[in-house]
């Protein structure tokens, strides 16, 4: 027996759950299939950083500054807390090419409304006393957002299942079957479902699952780790970040640049080590939390005593243009694609909606054709 669906999700981290959200609210028939469980890539893995110091020209700076408005108000929207706040960040600048880079970006995102500023070496002391900032020209500051990511998620799917979406963990896709240009059915090791059209967000998978539908996706991936440490009387006022880390993590094989902020518990995230591989997996290494140890201590080595309470690894999906995907997959009438984001907490409130809205077939309110799969055809 196969059950059917008006649209079948693969993937159930940020993308997954939201587009699943938006769906139900409209009605819609929803199975969501989690290969392992929710959040188990790099949703659940991700700092929590709700960026806007990184956001691209176009229409990637409106979804960011709608996505930011959104999520001063998706608490009251899911009827979940996931410990939202506002927290400015730091990008710490060590060159002078950055230095130009970054005072451009932030006269860009100030007229664009977003609050951000360049700080000086005196201002850096002053608001991150903790912080040995001796090497550093300054910093670009931005005010941007943080909050809990498996909370996010949880806010997510708890509000889809009210609505009637059903959600099912553990449910790795081992098959499609085709028939005239669509996917038919979809086989899991329990079942066989099929729907009327079925969207793939399973991030570093997505490539591996498009394969199988007889469709390329370039999906390339980094491994990325992090630490968490014991909770902390407060001690940091921002999110504080190396202002060269796209450069640093794309250019070697091993790489480490510091993140760090302060949770709500009181615990610091720091983020992370990344290394070039071609295997998926989530182990962490044995270099890479020592190396994030070390560089942590050149920023801040009062925290020498600090004690670690736990560390992570995930794999980190990108497409070699660093836009995501989003649209109709080339060659299949009823297969979508949504991987790949970029400033994922940020815009996925707004994308989420759109992306349900265009799977109905409707016109989308911001062009996205930047990001229409088929350009790696």
């Amino acid at each position: 027996m196969t059950d059917n669906y008006d649209v079948i999700i693969i993937g159930g981290g940020f993308a997954g759950l939201a587009i699943a959200y938006q769906l139900a609210r409209r009605q819609v028939d929803v199975l969501l299939l989690e290969a392992s469980s929710l959040g188990s890539g790099a949703s659940g893995a991700c700092a929590g950083r709700a960026q806007v110091s990184e956001s691209h020209l176009g229409h990637h700076m409106d979804l960011v500054l709608a996505g930011l408005a959104r999520l001063e108000t998706l608490e009251t929207e899911l009827d979940s807390e996931f410990e939202w706040r506002r927290l400015g960040n730091l990008m710490l600048i060590e060159h002078e090419r950055h230095w130009q880079w970054w005072t451009d970006q932030v006269a860009f995102l100030q007229h664009r409304g977003a609050h951000a500023a360049m700080l000086s070496p005196t201002d850096l002391t002053e608001i991150e006393p903790l912080l040995v900032s001796d090497r550093f020209l300054g910093a670009a500051w931005c005010n941007e957002g943080h909050l809990n990511p498996f909370k996010f998620m949880q806010a997510y799917v708890k509000a889809a299942r009210r609505l009637g979406a059903k959600v099912r963990q553990h449910s790795p896709v081992i098959d499609f079957v085709h028939s005239n240009g669509r996917l038919a059915t979809v086989e899991t090791a329990q079942e066989r479902v099929s729907a009327n059209i079925v969207v793939i967000t399973a991030g570093v998978w997505t490539g591996e699952l498009l394969r199988r539908a007889g469709v390329n996706l370039p999906v390339q991936f980094t491994h990325a780790e992090a630490i968490i440490s014991e909770a902390l009387p407060p001690i940091l006022n921002n999110h504080i970040g190396l202002a060269d880390f796209y450069e640093t993590i794309h250019n070697a094989r091993r790489a480490v640049s510091i993140g760090v902020a302060q949770q709500k518990n009181g615990s610091l995230l720091i983020t992370e080590a990344v290394e070039q591989t071609k295997r998926i997996h989530r182990s962490n290494s044995a270099w890479g939390v020592p190396a994030i140890a070390q560089d942590l201590l050149k920023l801040f080595p009062s925290l020498a005593s600090m004690r670690l309470f736990r560390a992570w690894a995930s794999p980190s999906p990108f497409l070699p243009d660093e836009q995501p995907a989003i649209g109709w997959a080339p060659g299949l009438d009823n297969c979508f694609i949504a991987t790949c984001f970029h400033n994922t907490i940020t815009t996925i409130p707004v994308l989420s909606e759109i992306i349900a809205g265009m799977i109905l077939g409707e016109q989308p309110e911001m062009d996205l054709s930047l990001f229409n799969p088929v350009r790696f055809q």
